[in-house]
Formats: structure tokens, sequence, C-alpha cells
């Protein structure tokens, strides 16, 4: 309980930092006096919200329902029903203390837009967030604890195939814009968000064409690939949920006005689904050899450096670099740029976009060398995992650094701190859990079958001796 109130005190504060700072970036501040500041805030205006500034409403909506989830669990978990609806009180009491004064602190930011609008949506994501504890908070924490007991590789699969399918429904929805009005979905089809037609609006360049096809088709086979590691599934299972998944987010996504609803997505998830069935049912057929013989550490080490020159080719990509001093020294100003400021200029999906595409492509890379220092002998494995965090920040300084020389890239030192994050997540993640694997090694179905035979034939053979 004390290790899991400390983890809900972190997140907590975190959550309420993130919330404060990207409530004021980008951090443009402007003298206001006092008495004026008052004028203003007391003449708020309400604002007739159409379908494009729908999304900035549910966004702040969004922003406190987790803010109020993880400040309730910190202070009620373990607490009596009483205390509970005491601190539920102060939680939505402090929601609405702090939209107020994050709405006003923003009149000193003139860049920032300050609104009825926005009070009410905080507020009510605050309340939001407080229901979501009580109705759901247990299921959150047994799935957590769940996660930490798991010692199979098939159950750890199982469990992150659908984190992995909750986060990609929630980014696929963002900024959740939603509609029913025919009127609407019929100007988002005049828009061109949706397409019938397979493979119409894919780029007419064919790298960019083929990276949109091989990462979408990856997107749903990771699915597949996790599905088909538990046990007990028919060979077309995996496939056949990961076509529901993505028909299912198909539709959902025509209800969401920014959003594109495009035929070709369901070919890519169902290549994407046989890919993943395909290598599970390897995986499957090679387990047993897999623990018999254990796989070498150079190949983890090979395959790590073939990511990063991915990694290089996706990022520098098409590598059209310009050495010009003027431009040089112009596109050098990101170092003193305001952390997380270019993600503020856009939308809150395209922001959403970035986050993942920077910590979802380093993760891999930390998730291989974590694999290569656990197959080392233990005397190499502290300076070997020095070595393999330095080769992280390595790498992503040195993409960000030479994008300067692409004038076609976005040097940001606040996506070094994300591919950074990525990296290192992924490699404490694996690490863990093969250092876990390692100390507690699974017996296979057979053998576990064969353990209860030789037991039961043991206690039939005392019970005939008496």
């Amino acid at each position: 309980m004390g290790e899991l109130r400390r983890l809900l005190s972190w997140l907590a504060l975190t959550y309420l930092a993130f919330v404060i700072y990207g409530s004021l970036v980008p951090l443009e501040y402007r003298a206001m006096p006092l008495d004026a500041a008052v004028a203003a805030f007391r003449n708020l205006p309400f604002l007739n919200l159409g379908i494009g500034s729908r999304a900035d409403w549910v966004a702040n909506l969004l922003l406190f329902i987790p803010l109020a989830f993880f400040w309730t669990a910190w202070l009620a978990l373990g607490r009596g029903t009483l205390f509970g609806v005491l601190t539920s009180s102060v939680v939505a009491a402090a929601c609405l203390a702090l939209s107020l004064g994050i709405e006003f602190t923003q009149l000193f930011f003139p860049q920032r837009t300050v609104s009825q609008n926005d009070i009410l949506a905080e507020a009510l994501g605050g309340l939001l967030g407080i229901v979501a504890w009580w109705s759901l908070g247990h299921r959150v924490l047994a799935w957590y604890e769940s996660w930490h007991r798991a010692r199979a590789p098939a159950d750890l699969a199982e469990r992150l195939a659908w984190a992995y399918l909750v986060a990609i429904y929630a980014y696929s929805l963002l900024p959740l814009d939603l509609t029913l009005s025919a009127v609407e979905l019929f100007h988002k089809w005049r828009a061109g968000h949706l397409h019938l037609i397979p493979f119409a609006a894919l780029p007419t360049e064919p790298v960019a064409a083929i990276y949109e096809l091989a990462s979408d088709s990856a997107l749903w086979a990771v699915l597949a690939v996790l599905w088909g590691l538990k046990g007990g599934r028919s060979r077309f299972s995996p496939w056949r949920m990961t076509m529901f998944s993505a028909l299912l987010l198909e539709l959902l996504q025509l209800f969401v006005y920014s959003r594109v609803s495009d035929v070709t997505d369901l070919i890519t998830a169902a290549f994407g689904g046989v890919l993943g069935a395909w290598i599970a049912l390897t995986l499957g057929a090679n387990a047993e050899t897999t623990r018999r013989q254990a796989v070498p550490a150079w190949l983890a080490l090979v395959l790590a450096c073939g990511w990063m020159g991915v990694l290089m080719g996706v990022f520098w990509y098409p590598f059209n670099f310009d050495t010009g001093g003027p431009l040089l020294y112009e596109r050098l100003d990101f170092l003193a740029r305001v952390p997380f400021v270019t993600y503020y200029f856009g939308s809150e999906f395209r922001a959403a976009t970035e986050v993942l595409h920077k910590v979802l492509f380093f993760a891999p890379l930390g998730g291989l060398l974590a694999w290569w220092v656990s197959g080392l002998s233990w005397r190499w494995r502290e300076w070997a995992g020095f070595a393999a965090i330095l080769a992280i920040v390595a790498l992503a300084l040195s993409i960000e650094l030479v994008q300067v020389l692409l004038p076609g890239k976005v040097p940001d030192s606040t996506d070094a701190v994300l591919e950074i994050l990525g990296g290192v997540s992924g490699y404490f993640l694996i690490r863990s859990r093969l250092l876990q694997l390692k100390r507690r090694p699974v017996r296979s179905a057979h053998a576990a079958h064969s353990a209860r035979h030789t037991r039961t034939n043991s206690i039939r053979t005392g019970e005939m001796e008496h």
C-alpha cells in the first residue's frame, strides 16, 4: 500500500506541474495592472463554440480528468468512506480553484485564450475524474497489481495488448470533436476526410507512401503479435480480433469531425494482422527452443545498431543537407526555445502525434539495448548499461543537431528530451521484465501437466501402500 501511495503521489504532483506549465506555454508574459486584470476577468466572455473550437473545449475537459483522478486516488486510497467523500469534495473545490487561477493568470499571457468555457470544461473534467476514481479506480489498481504479479510472457502479452489497444483508440479518436449532425458529416466528406477508394489518399511520393503503409501495418501487427502470444486461441483468432478492432475504430472515427476515415486503413490492418499472427505463431512454435537455448547478446546488439540506422533514415529523410552559414545560425535558435512551445502552435492531435512519434520510435532501441545488456555476463552489465543509456542520449542529440542542416525539418530540444525518454523507458521496462523472467523461470504447459500427473501418481501410490 505504501509503495502504491508513493507512486500515486508522484503521478499527482507531476501531472499538476504538467497542467500548470501546459496552460501557460509559450510563457510570453505581458505586464498588466492588477485592477485591469480583475476587471477583465469579471467580464470573461462565454463563447459560442463551433465545430472548429469544440476540440479545444474537449481538450480542457480531458486535461482535468487525470488530475482529479490521481489526487483523489492519492488522498482517498485505503481510507474510510467518510474520509473519501470529504477528500472528493476538497479535490473538486481545488480543481475549480486551480481552473480559476489558471484562467486569471492567462490574462498576463496574451497568446492564451481566456473564456468561461474553459473554466466550465476544466471544472467538469475535475468532477469526471473524481467519478472515474470511485467507479473504475479499483479496477485500475487491480490491473496494475496483476501486471506486477504476472511472470509468464503470455500473461504479460495479454495485459499489454489491451493497454496498447486502449492507447490506439485514445490517440485515434483525438481531438474528440464529436458530431452526429448529418450536415457536418456531409461537410466532412466534402473536406476530403472520407475515402472510400483504397490507396487513393496516399502521398504521391513513393517513399512517403511506402512509409505510411508500413507504419499503419506495423501498428496493427504489434497488436496481433501480443494477442497471438496468449495461449488457448486458434491461429486465426488474433487476426479476427485485430480486424474487428480496426473496423470498429474506423466506424468511430466517422463521427470525429477532424479525423479521416479511409478504407486503406482496413487493408493495412488486415495485412498487419496476418503478419502479426504469423509472427506470434512462429514465436510460440519456437518457445521451447528459446527456453533451452539463450538468445545470443550479439544479435540484440546488431538489431539495435540496425534500428539506429532506421531512426536516422526516418528523421533525416530526404537528406537534403544545406551547410550554408546563414541558415545554420538562424536554425540554432532552437537551443533557446521554451520547452514544448512548438507543440502549442497546432492542434491537440498534432501535438499528440509528435509526442508519440518521438517516444515510440526510440522505445524499441531501448528494448533492444536492454536485451543486449541482459544477455551479458554480470561483470559487464553495469558498464554496458551505462553505455546503452549514453548511446540513446547521443543518438537523440545527434538527430536534432543534424536536423539544423535539413531545411524541411524542425530541430527542437523538446524532441530530444522525448526521444531520450522513449529510449530510456523502453530500456528499463524490457530489462526489468527480462531479469524477472530469468529469476522466475516459467514452466511450459506440458511441464506443468507432467508435474501435476507425477504428484497425482505419488499420492495414489502412497494410498495403496497404506
